[in-house]
Formats: C-alpha cells, structure tokens, sequence
C-alpha cells in the first residue's frame, strides 16, 4: 500500500494543475430579427455572464433496461437517450448603460417575443426565433482552451427571470437568468481521443 505523500501522486509529482471552475467565455449570436436592434451588443453580452449550468448534456447516456432469467437479471443500454436536446442557463449581471438602458434584460426580452409575443399575440417561424450559434470556451488557468463547444440553432427556453421582483429591504444586485436550447452541437476537445 503507497503512503500518503506527495511522491506517491502523479499530479503531485507532475505538476498536474487543477481544473478551475472559474475560467470560461461565452459567446452569441443574435437572431437576424434582433440585430438592427440590438446588433452593437452582440459582443458585449459576453461581458455580462456570470454563470452557465447544463453543459452535463453533453455527455448524457442513454438509460438501462432489463430482463429477468431465471431469478437472474440481464442489463443492457436502451438503443436511444430519452432526450438529445441540451438546456442551458447562463446568468447575467445587469448594468444599466448610460445610467437608463438595461441593454441586456431588454435584448433577451425582445428575444423571448420573437417566438411568441406575449404583448400581441404575434407569432414567427422558427428560423426567425433561432440564433446561429452560442459557443462555450473553457480553459485552464494560462488561458488555453481544452474545451470547446459550440451549440448550434440556440433558441430561449421559457421565460426570462430574475426581474420579476423587487424589495426594498434588499440590497442584492439584480440577476437574469436566461434559458437556452440546442438540438445540436461540436464539442472539442484540446486532446483529441485515441
């Protein structure tokens, strides 16, 4: 049995850096409909990310099934994953641009009426509704990227939140919370697979 020291650890010994949870970008694309709007913040929304969850859709597996023999069990992989769409939700900070525009809640919910306008009752296709792409770099601390993933046809999944409160015995910043889906994405790897 090795003992507990340093020597006995190959990242240890090796100099393996850790994998930070911190070191990430995001980057967007606009639906076509936004952009004579809203086209000047494309590049600054990136600016605003806080936090992204749901990247576990990446390496989603299909489930188990099994078959009884004889008071034994058989398990075998489903010939399908139940869901192959990836949900995503990024947090925003929010600033207020010139002390009045709210530039980022107001993108998003413009966005959020493309697909349905709650205001009219307006309807669009899906082609007008969906972003290109939304990217995800992660990287290690010197800055290189070792993952790369970029989702395409990005569409909003529900409602925009984080606005829908406010109290005066609160001194916490306000949050959006923005939900996106993607059907398809590339996933790279810095290291490809051998």
């Amino acid at each position: 049995m090795a003992l507990p020291h340093i020597t006995n650890s190959q990242a240890g010994v090796n100099r393996w850096d850790y994998t930070p949870q911190n070191i990430f970008e995001i980057y967007f694309t606009l639906p076509e409909a936004l952009r004579e709007n809203f086209g000047q913040y494309e590049a600054l929304i990136t600016e605003q990310v806080q936090k992204i969850d749901g990247l576990d859709a990446l390496h989603r597996t299909a489930e188990t099934v099994q078959q009884k023999f004889m008071g034994t069990t058989r398990t075998f992989i489903k010939g399908s994953v139940d869901d192959t769409t990836a949900e995503l939700s990024v947090d925003f900070a929010l600033n207020l641009k010139d002390g009045v525009d709210n530039f980022v809640y107001r993108l998003f919910k413009a966005w959020s009426r493309l697909g349905y306008d709650i205001t009219t009752g307006e309807r669009a296709l899906k082609k007008d509704y969906l972003a290109d792409w939304m990217r995800v770099k992660i990287a290690n601390r010197a800055g290189d990227v070792y993952e790369d993933v970029v989702f395409k046809d990005i569409m909003l999944a529900g409602p925009v939140e984080g606005v829908g409160s406010y109290d005066y015995n609160s001194d916490d910043v306000v949050t959006l919370t923005v939900k996106f889906k993607s059907d398809w994405w590339n996933d790279a790897d810095a290291i490809p697979l051998k």
